[in-house]
């Protein structure tokens, strides 16, 4: 019994996204979630973003954009027809969080508010039953507040970017709070000294 439990038998993606923190990381991802609310044990993700940063470089041709299909009963509550009836192409969450893995594999996580999006995706790795997401992370909030020296205080990115001088886009997905942060995270990151 007991070398059943040890020796489970992990999906090969896994085996790959954990197999990659054996070499350093070698880009940024730059990544943001949209929930269905802001309790990481009854919420969900509804959709999930990224691009690739590396060196000073947004590379625009390695983003993608999922939504994540739900059913009524995953999501109680939720009286919302993007759930279930859209043309947008959709995959059930444990297909979404694969692909996520297999995009960000070591790369270092960059985020608004990150510790809310990697608790997010902690608790659908645990309805897979696999692990936490072992990624370093950084938070733009926190660079700003660093920058600003201010300690706790909270900007939203469009605060963010007007006291950066960054032309932000009006926000209507996590695509574009993508690429926002990507450009406030270019902006910040060597006056802060991260390479």
């Amino acid at each position: 019994m007991l070398s059943r439990i040890f020796n489970k038998e992990y999906p090969e993606f896994w085996k790959k996204y954990t197999d990659s923190f054996k070499n350093p990381a070698t880009k940024y991802v730059v990544l943001s979630l949209e929930t269905s609310g802001l309790d990481t044990e009854k919420d969900v993700i509804m959709s999930i973003a990224a691009t690739s940063v590396i060196g000073n470089r947004i590379i625009i041709k390695d983003s993608f954009e999922i939504f994540v299909q739900h059913t009524k009963q995953e999501v109680p509550g939720l009286d919302n027809e993007f759930i279930i009836v859209t043309k947008i192409v959709k995959e059930f969450e444990p297909k979404a969080i694969e692909i996520l893995l297999n995009y960000i594999g070591n790369s270092v996580i960059v985020g608004h508010r990150v510790d809310f999006d990697i608790e997010m995706l902690n608790e659908a790795l645990s309805r897979m039953k696999l692990g936490k997401i072992r990624n370093e992370a950084f938070d733009i909030e926190a660079m700003f507040n660093k920058l600003a020296e201010t300690n706790t205080k909270k900007y939203s990115l469009e605060e963010m970017s007007k006291k950066l001088n960054i032309t932000s886009s009006d926000r209507n997905s996590v695509a574009d709070d993508v690429y926002n942060i990507a450009l406030l995270f270019l902006k910040m990151k060597d006056r802060l000294g991260i390479h």
